[in-house]
């Protein structure tokens, strides 16, 4: 029965490591994050590097890794075939993530408020976008901060900087 329990260990272990492997990937991208990063990891979680690529995270990451070490890690992407994997430097597992093409980069138009669920956000390139779904309510007092409008797999989402808050699904108003 030890022997059994041993050995199913050790194959499994194997196939571990052996997930964790890039020796049949190719490298594909390989920076620094573009500014610090204070949040915390995880599925959604949206990274700009240095030479302005932008990657969503879309697999879990366990709590010890949710905060970097490292504010501005090395990160390491890597493709194997349609699929993309992180490497972020103090994160032990490689991460599933999306390369996102369609990036829009401008600040809110004056003092932000937050959102209520039905908010408008009219952005300085003149951009207006609403809010695509119900979210809940969030509180803010900032001015015109960083809005980083992207599209991912369930649509339009915006970050904002400034805030420690999942991104909302948005929608481009004509």
């Amino acid at each position: 029965m030890k022997k059994q329990l041993l050995l199913i260990t050790c194959l499994v272990s194997g196939l571990i490591a052996k997930a964790q492997s890039t020796d049949n990937m190719k490298l594909v991208d390989s920076a620094t994050l573009f500014s610090r990063f204070t949040g915390t990891l995880g599925r959604g979680t949206l990274l700009k590097t240095s030479n302005f690529h932008f990657y969503e995270i879309n697999d879990k990451v366990d709590k010890a890794s949710q905060k970097l070490a490292n504010p501005q890690p090395v990160v390491k992407v890597y493709q194997d075939g349609k699929k993309f994997r992180i490497k972020i430097d103090g994160v032990e597992k490689l991460l599933q993530c999306n390369k996102i093409q369609e990036v829009i980069e401008s600040n809110i138009d004056g003092d932000f408020k937050g959102w209520d669920g039905n908010s408008s956000f009219k952005l300085v390139n003149q951009q207006v976008w609403k809010q695509d779904a119900p979210t809940g309510t969030v509180f803010a007092n900032l001015f015109r901060p960083l809005a980083t409008i992207y599209l991912s797999s369930e649509g339009y989402k915006m970050m904002i900087q400034g805030l420690n808050e999942e991104p909302i699904l948005v929608k481009k108003v004509q």
